[in-house]
């Protein structure tokens, strides 16, 4: 399945998502791609939306990708990439504590005020694509520090290998799409634009102005994934 773009892929989700419609339910978007795709979402849910930061960690002046930082502590390192990038111990804590520094920063000038209740909530953590499963991973632990009852991630596109990374972390994974042969998230979509941080305020400004409704009732108690 090819998305025209990320509205497109948000309004298939959504249509699989319906059995959240009722209950304590944050959708969040990841950063960048997944905040637009989660608009479409919690329009369609009727839930309140706010964003998720995470940023993917690169070896310091080089390419190798050892991970993934996100905002609330979230952390997750590629074992086989720490150890190729023979960093020393303490020069990788430092590396990683700058970049959760920066992450923590970066959120906190996107939304413009507190972050958004999570404790007790079933999150619905959603993005354009996965392909390594990284930054989703570091999310979801996020999530988890922060007390989230269930932890749910919905994605356009997904590889096998990010399922596999995240499988045990979620509560549930819907995933439109599974390609194997994946090296990019935009490789599913017709339009694929980055999003600037401008850009980001505005989608989060529209759906606090959009003002969701409530909906009353105990969101359906998912327990060991499900998997498309």
């Amino acid at each position: 399945m090819r998305f025209r773009d990320r509205a497109e892929a948000g309004q298939k989700l959504a249509g699989v998502l319906t059995p959240y419609r009722a209950g304590d339910v944050c959708v969040l978007g990841l950063t960048r791609g997944g905040l637009r795709v989660a608009y479409e979402v919690a329009r369609a849910l009727e839930k309140p939306l706010d964003l998720w930061v995470a940023r993917r960690m690169h070896v310091p002046g080089g390419r190798l990708t050892l991970g993934a930082v996100t905002e609330g502590g979230g952390l997750y390192l590629d074992p086989q990439a720490a150890r190729q990038a023979k960093l020393p111990g303490e020069a990788l804590q430092r590396f990683v504590h700058d970049e959760v520094d920066d992450v923590e920063r970066q959120a906190r000038q996107l939304r413009g005020g507190l972050t958004p209740r999570i404790r007790g909530c079933t999150v619905l953590l959603v993005d354009d694509g996965m392909v390594t499963g990284a930054t989703v991973a570091a999310a979801l632990l996020a999530l988890k520090q922060q007390g989230a009852r269930q932890r749910v991630v919905a994605v356009g596109v997904a590889t096998p290998r990010a399922l596999e990374l995240i499988r045990g972390r979620a509560d549930a994974v819907h995933t439109l799409t599974l390609d194997p042969t994946l090296r990019e998230v935009s490789e599913a979509y017709d339009t694929f634009p980055a999003l600037t941080q401008d850009e980001l305020r505005r989608w989060l400004l529209r759906a606090r102005e959009a003002g969701p409704k409530r909906a009353a009732g105990v969101a359906p108690d998912v327990a060991g994934g499900w998997w498309f």
